[in-house]
């Protein structure tokens, strides 16, 4: 099965964490392949690191529109790197689920290749399920999808200023 997690709202990255968390439940094999979101900042990267039965990968740690100082043309290369990843996993595939954390967005800022990507979902949704978070899911993937889910915001206090909270939005 192929699932999309995509929308405005707070929830996609819960949403796929409480899947990697049913999967292990019943001894199944994962695999986190995430991008844009550094390394041992964000709650769920310090307990997920821990778990057996779960391999993690983290590349592109950061955006370029949130670090200026990082170019498009680093992130191209670093999101080439998860793609090639992803392509190792396919020859030696031993997950019963895969999530692509944030994948959404490496499509939809032009890091990764859109056909490229789904082609690559295709060949590993053969052995696995397979999970792509982030905003702006394109056409395209949600037409493969089997399941597509969209998080809306209705309301969120950062509208009103107030930052980010440590254990709710990292």
């Amino acid at each position: 099965m192929i699932i999309v997690i995509t929308g405005n709202g707070k929830g996609k990255t819960t949403s796929s964490i409480g899947q990697i968390v049913r999967a292990l439940g019943h001894n199944q094999k994962v695999c986190l392949v995430q991008l844009f979101k550094g390394e041992d900042f964000y709650g769920e990267q310090k307990i997920l690191t821990k778990l057996e039965g779960l391999d993690f990968f983290s590349f592109a740690k950061k955006h370029p529109f949130c670090f200026r100082d990082i170019t498009k043309e680093q992130t191209v290369k670093e999101c080439k790197q998860a793609t090639d990843k992803l392509k190792e996993i396919i020859k030696n595939n031993k997950y019963n689920l895969i999530v692509l954390e944030e994948f959404n967005i490496a499509i939809r800022d032009n890091f990764i290749e859109e056909d490229l990507l789904i082609d690559i979902i295709k060949q590993l949704n053969e052995k696995s399920n397979v999970v792509v978070t982030g905003r702006g899911a394109s056409q395209k993937l949600i037409d493969v999808a089997d399941l597509v889910s969209e998080v809306k915001e209705i309301k969120h206090p950062y509208n009103k200023g107030v930052p980010a909270q440590e254990g709710i939005e990292f």
